[in-house]
């Protein structure tokens, strides 16, 4: 069981702090009780103050994932530990009950796991930012930016496998390898981005 606190408490054990223990102010700050009946808190680092906060129960006390301004961190609750770290600003998340699994999304590409590993990352389907349009069945309808356009272009993505049809970014910039191609380095470039 969790449950979002208006600050850190000012009795009891100390919080623990994530991601690194041993520094920082008062951030997102959770209360957790293990499966054994203990109780405590932790205080979370936020990627910023205006990001998305909240806290996903659904996966279990192994994996609840605690979203703190953006910023992605997967708890292990009977354990006291961070299983991992999300890399990249959470804008989007849900609990999608077909996969057991949440979905989230940086604004950038989405990506579906459950309590034990990731189930699938989609490809780069926007330069930056998405509009969810509709999530009620196993095909998400989304809208993804296009810098060099000034449009939002249309995007569907499969929730069993994280294919996508449209978006903004074109398929030929994908990265192959750790490569990218002349042509992506040229349009990022163009579209605001570094050269290099």
């Amino acid at each position: 069981m969790t449950r979002i606190l208006p600050g850190l408490p000012p009795y009891g054990p100390p919080a623990l702090s994530f991601p690194r223990p041993d520094a920082f102010r008062e951030g997102f700050v959770v209360e957790f009780t293990s499966t054994r009946g203990d109780v405590w808190v932790a205080n979370f680092a936020p990627f910023g103050l205006r990001g998305l906060s909240a806290v996903y129960p659904e996966l279990g006390p192994s994996a609840v994932l605690v979203v703190a301004g953006g910023a992605g961190f997967i708890i292990d609750a009977d354990r006291r530990k961070l299983v991992r770290e999300i890399r990249g600003i959470i804008e989007h998340c849900w609990y999608q009950p077909e996969l057991n699994a949440m979905v989230i999304s940086d604004g950038t590409y989405f990506e579906a796991f459950n309590q034990d590993q990731t189930l699938w990352q989609s490809p780069r389907a926007s330069w930056d930012g998405m509009r969810i349009i509709d999530r009620s069945s196993m095909i998400l309808t989304a809208e993804a930016y296009d810098p060099v356009t000034d449009r939002w272009l249309p995007l569907q993505i499969d929730l069993n496998s994280g294919n996508i049809t449209g978006g903004s970014y074109p398929r030929e910039m994908l990265p192959v390898g750790k490569k990218r191609s002349i042509l992506a380095r040229a349009y990022e470039w163009i579209a605001g981005g570094k050269f290099g």
